[in-house]
Order: C-alpha cells, then structure tokens, then sequence
C-alpha cells in the first residue's frame, strides 16, 4: 500500500495553472454581474421615487396645495411655498437618489405642470448630463399627460 501512495505523482503546474485560470475568469464574471445587478438596483430605487413623488404631485395639484417641488433641501423636496416661505417637505428621497425638477402650481400660469430628472448616484452610467441613466416623469393636469420616460 505504501508503494501506491510513493508512486503517485500529484498535479502538474500546467494543471494548477489552469484550475486557477479558470477559478478567475468564473471570479471575474460574477463580480461583473453583482456590479451590474447593484446598479440596476439602484435605477430601480430611482423609479420608485420617481412613481411615489408623481403621486405625491398629483394629488397636491387635485388639493390645490402651495408647493414649489424645485426646491430641494437634500433628500427633501418641496421645503417652500411658491411664494418661498419655508413649509414641511411634500417627500423624502430615498439615499444617493437626485432629481432636477421643473414645476409649476397655483398662482403660476403653467400650473398643475410638473417634471423632473431623476437618477441614483450609484446607478447604470449613461451618457446623460448626470453621467447616470435618469427617469423623466411628465405630469400635465391641462394637458390630461402623465408620462414616464427612460434616457
């Protein structure tokens, strides 16, 4: 029995090379894959804002509520009335979600109109003027639109 295990030869370098080659490719892709799937978390936490804030918005036009939504104090938006006195946030962003808002309400000759940029600084990069992929919510009560957009 002692012979079988002394005449034995192991593994050659060739093939331990070659075992580890491989171990990093399979290393490599699943690294590439948990990035990507982490980005497009984040585009997805982005989206879910996106949607609560549109609704948020709607129902502030049906309410005839006195809120500026460009004005932004970190991750709370609508901290001031159109007339710029301070009043509580209509809605909190979620972490690392950033938007550029352009909105209109009562007293101001676009009112009920309502868009916004909005996009996760950890999210898919995207040739967009915030290097991230960002969603375009349109809310137009005269016009009867509401619309949801990719760029």
């Amino acid at each position: 029995m002692w012979e079988q295990f002394k005449n034995h030869r192991g593994f050659t370098l060739i093939e331990l090379l070659m075992v580890f080659i491989v171990i990093g490719i399979l290393a490599q892709m699943t690294l590439v894959f948990v990035l990507e799937l982490k980005a497009r978390t984040h585009d997805v936490m982005a989206i879910s804002d996106g949607r609560n804030l549109f609704t948020t918005v709607r129902e502030n036009f049906v309410n005839l509520e006195d809120v500026d939504y460009t004005q932004v104090n970190g991750p709370e938006v609508g901290v001031q009335t159109i007339g710029g006195a301070a009043r509580s946030p209509v809605f909190t962003l979620s972490p690392g979600v950033r938007i550029r808002a352009i909105a209109g309400a009562s007293g101001t000759p676009d009112m009920g109109f309502f868009q916004v940029y909005l996009f996760h600084e950890g999210g898919t990069d995207y040739p967009t003027g915030s290097g991230k992929k960002e969603f375009y919510y349109l809310a137009s009560e005269p016009a009867d639109q509401y619309i949801l957009a990719e760029f």
